[in-house]
């Protein structure tokens, strides 16, 4: 769990981000496709704002977007000799954080250093950790490999909604029935919680339904009706309290890539009816009654779960 100093609240009062930070989870940053090779790109997330760069080996930079000396936005910046350079005084950083050159020629201060986050590119996205090194795995799909699979990725935009609640769902397998019309629907006999997620699985000779949550931001699933398989994944970002960016995956078995506007179109049509409900809703940990216990399960996980704020 990542250490809130009284040097950070003092120097940060940011009311976006709560007292204890945000959830330690991998979060989804951007499309791959939309960090190109020399590009510099900003995004507001977790309260704060990064911006993300390719080191000279491609390799994603995820980095506190405000530069340590005047608190210029470094995504207005550019990428030169592999290093992040401001466009303010051209202070230039490395792919760790550390401020590797100063065009006055003064001393580089010891403290010239940007919080430097884990980055790393699967299904077709840039993810971050938050935290100073990964807890845990990416996100996975059971039942998928990357290379498994043909997928695509897709951005959804801003929501306003928390990204655990909107977890919630994958879990709530009444509101399967009751807001999707899936009456095939059933209910696993347990959950299995380990160090990053909770997954579980539903199989009978008609359907199969395998489901992970990784972090309390990120739900993937393989699903088999009628004999054809499918694979989705849906997560998202904190902004603020109480607003998130999303994206999706959609994937096929290898060599069926023509079913994807299929697949796609399903997970349209179940984001088109959990968006109202999630954008109208003052969730609370209501009446909830036997038939909630999975939800209730993944509550106390959410609760007992590590957070993390970054140093200012």
């Amino acid at each position: 769990m990542g250490v809130v100093t009284a040097l950070t609240r003092m120097a940060d009062r940011n009311p976006a981000v709560p007292e204890t930070g945000y959830h330690r989870s991998w979060y989804p940053l951007c499309l791959t496709g939309d960090l190109a090779s020399g590009a510099v790109i900003g995004r507001d997330v977790l309260g704060t704002r990064v911006v993300a760069w390719r080191d000279a080996d491609g390799r994603p930079v995820v980095q506190v977007a405000w530069c340590p000396h005047l608190g210029a936005d470094l995504s207005i910046g550019e990428v030169v000799e592999g290093r992040l350079r401001c466009a303010y005084h051209h202070w230039s950083f490395d792919g760790q954080g550390a401020c590797a050159h100063i065009p006055s020629g003064d001393r580089i201060p010891d403290a010239a250093r940007l919080f430097t986050y884990p980055a790393a590119e699967q299904w077709g996205l840039v993810w971050m950790f938050n935290g100073e090194r990964p807890d845990f795995p990416l996100p996975r799909i059971p039942g998928a490999q990357p290379d498994t699979i043909d997928y695509a990725a897709h951005a959804r935009g801003e929501r306003p909604w928390e990204t655990w609640v909107a977890v919630s769902n994958g879990v709530d397998f009444q509101h399967l029935r009751t807001l999707h019309g899936l009456p095939a629907a059933s209910l696993p006999e347990t959950l299995e919680v380990d160090a990053g997620g909770i997954e579980f699985r539903v199989e009978s000779p008609y359907h199969l339904q395998h489901g992970r949550i990784t972090g309390t931001n990120s739900f993937a699933q393989h699903l088999r009706l009628g004999g054809r398989d499918m694979f989705q994944l849906f997560t998202g970002a904190p902004v603020a309290p109480g607003r998130s960016s999303g994206f999706f995956v959609v994937g096929v078995p290898k060599g069926e890539s023509a079913r994807l506007p299929e697949v796609q179109a399903m997970v349209d049509r179940l984001n088109a009816e959990d968006a109202p409900v999630l954008s109208t809703i003052r969730f609370r940990r209501g009446l909830l009654t036997a038939s909630d216990r999975h939800l209730a399960h993944y509550f106390r996980y959410v609760d007992a779960f590590p957070t993390f704020r970054a140093p200012a």
